[in-house]
């Protein structure tokens, strides 16, 4: 038996997406630039708030890219995620494991403030052990830093622990950290490009993704 359980956040325990691009809107709104549509933020999503706004101005970068990010990490941040729910059966699958004693974490690209913000209104306070959110200093996903420094605050070490994610992002990030990866089918990302990037377990539901664990 495994003895944690690290999850991603955005398309894997929670769909933001509408969230994200009411926000990234609100900033290019501002800055005059094109909005986005929600298809273009799912797609978009997944490694971090820089690279989104990259992404979103669509091959422009301006000399204020960087009030631009701040500008939309500040609005998201405390958006309240009125648009925001959880995945179908995901608050059972994490109780359940709470319950049989796994240590829980989440690591995301997005912002600390903005995965606190998440974290406390969908889940609530005690339920994770370790909320590891994009950090000033620290690289982000796929790079193995996050999940080395989670597993260094949860005393577990990286035999010991599944990697849970949604994107072709998750899947090198388990591969890069050295622990095993599941990847889940209700997120961003199509099945065939997950396949393309190496994705070797996947789950259609939660509860599969509930056994799936279990079985490691």
């Amino acid at each position: 038996m495994k003895k944690a359980v690290i999850f991603d956040l955005d398309g894997t325990l929670t769909n933001t997406t509408l969230d994200i691009c009411d926000n990234v809107n609100l900033a290019l709104r501002k800055f005059g630039y094109n909005e986005i549509t929600p298809d273009e933020a799912r797609r978009f999503v997944g490694n971090g708030a820089k690279i989104l706004i990259e992404r979103s101005l669509k091959g422009v970068m301006p000399d204020n890219f960087n009030e631009i990010v701040d500008f939309y990490n500040k609005s998201y941040n405390f958006c309240g995620s009125p648009r925001t729910f959880v995945y179908e059966g995901m608050k059972d699958v994490i109780k359940k494991l709470k319950n049989d004693g796994y240590l829980l974490a989440v690591v995301s690209n997005k912002p600390q403030d903005g995965t606190n913000e998440v974290i406390k209104t969908f889940f609530g306070n005690g339920i994770f052990d370790y909320v590891f959110g994009q950090r000033d200093g620290v690289k982000t996903k796929p790079d193995k830093q996050p999940v080395e420094i989670t597993l260094n605050a949860l005393g577990v070490k990286k035999d010991d622990a599944v990697y849970v994610g949604d994107s072709e992002v998750d899947v090198l990030t388990a591969r890069n950290s050295g622990v095993d990866g599941i990847t889940v089918l209700w997120g961003y990302r199509d099945k065939e490009l997950l396949l393309e990037n190496g994705a070797k377990t996947l789950v259609s539901t939660a509860e599969e993704l509930y056994k799936t664990i279990k079985n490691l």
